[in-house]
């Protein structure tokens, strides 16, 4: 059986609980269609190089052990983790094996693996106590952090994020974000990418959309966030990886977090130490080493006692506040971090302008605007500044507040009936649709006037509302009924691939039991064909069953060997004869 079809036969074997395991540790394998676009994913050589130099040093040693016959001097946690990161699989007798590709590209490797005793059974111990000025320079480290990302899911939300270049995020989202933050672009890049190793950014398409995970995100507290991010970064260094990791740093307390990583991955190269080097700065950001020394966050989590190390950065963090500032230039000052019920509304009326435990925000006719899109009243906005200002709220603000009122929906966009009609703007202001008409701005859009009161665009509704508010139009999106669409939900689930609570991981899995169970009971012709094809390119055995003659079902145990002008042609394994099957004959087929 080839690497594939045993790859393929695992993973449908697997339970949702292991296959997200799988998932999990092994990133970038795109969308798959079913099992076998998986195991063609895991197998192929850039997602098994990275899992390969990433193996802890007691994972790389059963590796070796497995590769040269020694299956009995395997340390059986280790390939127990080696199951679950794909590299090997389990044979008929029930003992582990290597894949032959796997073998093939680790053979080079694992020759210059020194022996590490004690570290593969050596218990976690914490060896450090608690050091109150580490600790305020963790916390505040973790709330910037987690304030980070916070920020990084709002720009994705008011912004398009398109697929760009090799890192996937382009040049001109990572500066604007950076400007924001007041970030290096890297380390913006590192936020991004571990927004996307949490799933909070999913790529469907061309296009980074926010997913349910990352409205949990935004609504949990700023401890819930951390332990968001706490938790992903000990899960991305593997069951095995934590635990070598928390035994390096009691046998070697002299480490820094860099050296102890290293220690940890003894068979990272060049690239593996540009990622060992982005988990040491993650560390930095979350609180897990302070000047690159580990700090007793670290150690709690490494041995499980996440609540002893979230209780104990609790005490440490900036405290809550229920006030705002209000001044007449539609500034908004929070003397310290707000609640995150408070934040959540706050946000969707005032734009940020600097982030940090005390933060200042600003209000905007567009700002106010897109409150109102988001579901907000004038009233209840001014409510909420009456009871953080605690006091009468400055003459411009009110002026503002009545101005947004008045113009909201004065500008609107629905959709089209498609073609060079995609979308059509209205508005009952003639003066202001002829604005937008000849706004030399806007020409890329190529506007037509369609009526005395609307124009039209062949582009989509979303790409116009984000053109016309960039270039400060109040516009508001319609659906086609003319409700007004929130930018919210238009843009974290406007695909309907990602439903509110249910997490990408998860559509990912059931797609792929979908995609199984359509394929065995009532598959579809490119199912069928991708099947042969399989079968073909792997010189594998394909159970058929067609329709004959009669329209009785018939099944064939096909070796088959070339698939053209829609017939099947193959070794009949039973009879040993070559069978030509018509395609349009077949109506289901099974690798194996």
């Amino acid at each position: 059986m080839s690497d594939l079809l045993q790859l393929a036969t695992a993973l449908r074997s697997h339970t949702d609980a292991a296959l997200l395991a799988t998932l999990r540790r092994r990133v970038g394998l795109g969308s798959p269609k079913d099992f076998f676009d998986l195991a063609q994913n895991l197998l192929a050589a850039k997602s098994v190089q990275p899992a390969l130099n990433k193996l802890s040093g007691s994972e790389a040693r059963a590796l070796k052990c497995l590769v040269d016959g020694r299956i009995g001097d395997a340390n059986p946690q280790a390939v127990d983790s080696l199951l679950e990161l794909a590299l090997v699989y389990l044979d008929a007798a029930g003992k582990p094996q290597v894949f032959e590709t796997v073998a093939a590209m680790a053979a080079p490797m694992l020759p210059r693996l020194a022996p590490e005793p004690g570290l593969e059974t050596a218990p976690i111990k914490i060896g450090m106590e608690p050091n109150r000025a580490e600790l305020g320079l963790a916390a505040i480290a973790a709330f910037e952090t987690q304030q980070a990302v916070y920020e990084l899911l709002l720009d994705a939300e008011q912004n398009p994020i398109k697929l760009t270049g090799k890192t996937g995020f382009g040049v001109s989202d990572v500066k604007r974000l950076a400007t924001h933050l007041r970030r290096t672009p890297a380390s913006v890049r590192a936020y991004y990418q571990l927004s996307e190793q949490l799933q909070l950014l999913q790529l469907i398409g061309e296009r980074w959309w926010l997913t349910s995970a990352a409205s949990d995100y935004l609504n949990g507290t700023i401890l819930d966030r951390w332990l968001t991010l706490a938790e992903q970064w000990v899960t991305s260094l593997g069951p095995v990886g934590a635990k070598e990791l928390g035994s390096v740093l009691h046998f070697y307390p002299e480490l820094d977090l860099v050296a102890a990583l290293k220690t940890v991955f003894p068979l990272a190269d060049t690239q593996l130490g540009e990622v060992l080097d982005l988990l040491a700065e993650q560390a930095q950001g979350i609180g897990f080493s302070v000047a690159g020394r580990p700090s007793v966050l670290l150690e709690y989590c490494l041995s499980k006692r996440t609540e002893l190390a979230a209780d104990l950065l609790q005490q440490h963090l900036p405290q809550l506040q229920h006030s705002l500032i209000v001044q007449a230039d539609l500034s908004l000052i929070a003397p310290g971090p707000l609640d995150s019920a408070t934040e959540s509304v706050l946000r969707q009326f005032a734009e940020i302008e600097q982030v940090s435990v005390a933060s200042t925000y600003r209000m905007s006719a567009l700002s106010v605007s897109h409150g109102l899109e988001c579901g907000l009243t004038i009233d209840g906005i001014r409510t909420m500044l009456l009871d953080l200002n605690a006091k009468p709220l400055p003459q411009p603000v009110e002026y503002l507040l009545r101005e947004a009122e008045s113009r909201f929906g004065r500008l609107t966009i629905s959709p089209g009936p498609g073609g060079p009609e995609k979308a059509i703007i209205k508005s009952t202001d003639a003066i202001l649709l002829t604005q937008v008409l000849n706004d030399s701005r806007m020409r890329a859009f190529a506007f037509q006037a369609t009526t005395a009161a609307s124009i039209s665009t062949r582009f989509d509704p979303e790409v116009v509302y984000f053109g016309l508010r960039d270039h400060g139009y109040l516009a508001v999106r319609l659906t086609a009924t003319g409700e007004v669409l929130s930018p919210r939900a238009a843009l974290s689930y406007g695909t309907g691939l990602t439903s509110a609570g249910s997490h990408p991981m998860d559509n990912l899995i059931n797609g792929l039991r979908a995609a199984d169970d359509r394929v065995g009971k009532q598959p579809d012709d490119q199912d069928i064909t991708r099947q042969i094809q399989l079968a073909i390119k792997n010189k594998a055995i394909l159970m058929v069953v067609a329709e004959d003659r009669t329209g009785a079902e018939v099944e064939f145990r096909i070796l088959p060997t070339a698939l053209a002008n829609g017939r099947l042609r193959g070794m009949d394994k039973r009879s040993d004869v070559e069978r030509t099957i018509p395609l349009e004959r077949v109506k289901r087929v099974q690798l194996g």
